[in-house]
């Protein structure tokens, strides 16, 4: 609300206050001199004379200013001046009185001024509550000299008077602060409710203006929320309501009918990059293509077909297709129709950007319920996110998720159920292939399913939460078969590594829990912790760095697995705790000489950086032979043994 309102508000409620002011000052005043007129001076009845005729011009003035505020709605500065400065003489007159009538009264006349002037001070803090600094300058001048006076008398008596005289000032003061605030807030309010009045007002026009007009408009705005339900905002296209409803014309329109699912790849990173406003734009241009090509497809190359498209939500589009006749499109086809579409460079915010889809489709004959098509185009979508591929969603698939599912909940039973074991794979020396470690991974035999590959049920348990159960338990289960894996030659534990999945080794208690598994007589040397290249990721960097140097001061070595398929980096390996890296078998069993060129490159690095390296995969002892000649310290692979099942004593399971 505007300040200049909110000022004329308050001195209105000054003006209502200032008439009973007076008329309490002028009694005031006539009771004095009443009270004082017995003595010799004549200084009562001079000052009773100038206070009278005060009250006169101020009552002139404040009629004055009332009919100007009448007639104008506002207050001039002058006559605010002059009501401020009448208020102050009159304070000023007031404390004279104080000052003298204290040193020239005693008794009842003293107590008489003394309760005067407190009385309109005390009533100051009401009257002049609207006045923030003239209504304290006026109760100041009211109290300040009599307490100064009675202080300077020297009787003790006089003097705890004029102290708590002070005390008393305070407290008005304070009281008038606070009065004035409540003014203001009662101002504020009376000013918001002002304005809400006016704008229901304002409104209730409106809506009177609207009414007229309305019964020619239903059909129109009837049309508008239809569009509305059915229709997505941003793109203009079917919103998700919409292209259910289209499933109602499944059972009734001939002909094949297909459901595509799009799903944008990596849009999320345009939207942290480039902002939510560059996502839109590009929501927008892939839906123009996409209902481009549902045009195009519909109109201008086959006339027997009919297509709709919508926007399932996020970076989600459907593409429904009803085909007739028997020369229809294959899925497959319309597929790459809409990837390409999808895939050609766009411009947003002023740069060149390409995007990708994943498309899952659904053919009505491979789904057994109308009401089904759009969650397993979904479930098709998810699959060719992971091939990279149109994938068009088959009874397998259903099957594979099926599988799935079950072994995610017989997952969490497997320990409990003593369905888990571990196997051992020796890592050797490259120089003269005598064991150095065991590599100790995890098996799964399902009561149902059988042997289960840890490709499978890994990236299950990483997706449940479980991983982070399995991988303690592996943990305990290695140190605890260690006393059996014995280095030849040696009468000692060889040392144990064990796979750590990014998930489990941010967990807050990792690093107690390595403390706690160790059993008697381990040391914790003799435990080594792989991890996959996924510990690089920006997100979690600073986290791993924390987490791998107390793992390092504790004593364990720290591998990075299958080197060279992920977030390689020689910067970020620079800046943890590694003692060496495992090189990923695929470049080991490549007939490529680039691949060759790579290992070089890795191990020159790596030596330089005094990391060990690790050759995975060696099945042949020609294979052997060249790593060693390029410097690889240590080999893994079947040449050298395949994974054993290893028996883990009774109390350690």
């Amino acid at each position: 609300m505007p300040q200049d309102m909110m000022i004329v508000r308050i001195w209105r409620e000054a003006l209502k206050n200032y008439a009973l002011g007076l008329l309490i000052n002028t009694t005031a005043v006539l009771a004095i001199t009443y009270i004082l007129s017995g003595g010799p001076s004549r200084f009562v009845q001079t000052w009773s004379a100038c206070a009278l005729l005060l009250m006169l011009i101020r009552f002139l003035q404040f009629m004055y200013a009332a009919r100007r505020y009448r007639q104008t709605r506002t207050f001039f500065p002058v006559d605010k001046v002059c009501l401020s400065l009448g208020l102050l003489l009159a304070g000023t007159l007031w404390a004279g009185l104080g000052w003298w009538g204290i040193a020239h009264y005693q008794g009842t006349q003293q107590f008489a001024i003394i309760v005067i002037l407190s009385s309109l001070a005390g009533g100051a803090t009401g009257t002049l509550s609207a006045l923030r600094i003239v209504g304290k300058a006026y109760i100041l001048l009211l109290l300040l000299p009599a307490c100064v006076r009675l202080y300077q008398t020297g009787i003790p008596f006089f003097v705890t008077l004029s102290l708590l005289g002070v005390v008393f000032t305070g407290v008005m003061l304070f009281s008038h602060q606070n009065n004035y605030k409540l003014v203001r807030r009662s101002v504020r309010l009376m000013l918001s409710n002002k304005e809400l009045v006016d704008e229901v007002s304002t409104l209730a026009d409106e809506l009177k203006h609207e009414n007229n007009a309305l019964e020619a408009r239903v059909e129109e705005r009837g049309n508008d929320l239809l569009r509305l339900a059915y229709h997505d905002e941003l793109t203009g296209l079917l919103n998700r309501h919409g292209v259910s409803n289209l499933v109602k014309y499944f059972g009734i329109m001939p002909g094949n009918v297909t459901v595509f699912f799009v799903n944008l790849d990596r849009f999320k990173q345009i939207n942290d990059s480039m902002g939510h406003a560059a996502g839109d734009d590009v929501l927008r241009q892939i839906a123009q293509r996409l209902d481009g090509l549902a045009s195009r497809l519909s109109r201008d190359i086959f006339s027997n077909v009919d297509c709709q498209v919508g926007r399932w939500g996020g970076d989600e589009f459907v593409f429904y297709l009803s085909q007739l006749g028997e020369d229809s499109l294959p899925p497959e086809d319309v597929g790459q129709l809409i990837r390409s579409e999808i895939g050609n460079r766009m411009k947003v915010a002023g740069k060149i950007i390409y995007i990708d889809a994943s498309i899952g489709a659904v053919s009505e004959r491979d789904c057994d319920n109308p009401n089904n098509l759009f969650q397993y185009a979904d479930i098709a979508a998810g699959e060719a996110k992971r091939t990279g591929r149109v994938v068009l969603f088959n009874p397998a698939i259903r099957e594979q998720l099926t599988r799935k599912s079950i072994l995610a909940q017989d997952l969490r039973m497997a320990i409990a159920n003593r369905q888990l074991s571990i196997a051992t794979q020796p890592i050797v020396s490259a120089v003269d292939h005598q064991t150095v470690s065991f590599e100790v991974l995890m098996r799964w035999t399902h009561p149902e399913f059988g042997p289960i590959s840890p490709e499978e049920f890994i990236p299950v348990a990483e997706e449940t939460g479980i991983i982070v159960e399995l991988g303690d338990w592996v943990i305990e289960q290695a140190i605890a078969a260690s006393a059996g894996l014995l280095l030849p030659g040696r009468d000692a534990r060889a040392k144990v590594a064990v796979n750590v999945s990014l998930h489990q080794l941010l967990q807050e208690d990792f690093v107690d829990k390595l403390l706690k598994v160790s059993r008697d007589g381990f040391a914790a040397e003799n435990l080594i912790i792989e991890l996959t290249e996924s510990v690089f990721h920006e997100n979690e960097i600073e986290m791993v760095k924390q987490v791998l140097f107390r793992i390092k001061n504790l004593g364990m070595e720290i591998h990075i697995d299958d080197f060279g398929t992920g977030y390689s980096s020689f910067s970020r390996i620079c800046e943890l705790p590694i003692d060496a890296i495992k090189i990923d078998k695929a470049f080991i069993q490549s007939s490529d000489e680039k691949n060759i060129t790579i290992i070089e490159a890795v191990v020159f690095i790596a030596q330089r950086l005094k990391i060990r390296v690790i050759a995975e995969g060696i099945e042949t002892l020609q294979q052997a032979e060249r790593m060693q000649a390029l410097g690889v310290n240590e080999l893994q692979g079947y040449f050298f043994g395949q994974p054993v099942s290893t028996p883990v004593p009774a109390h350690a399971s």
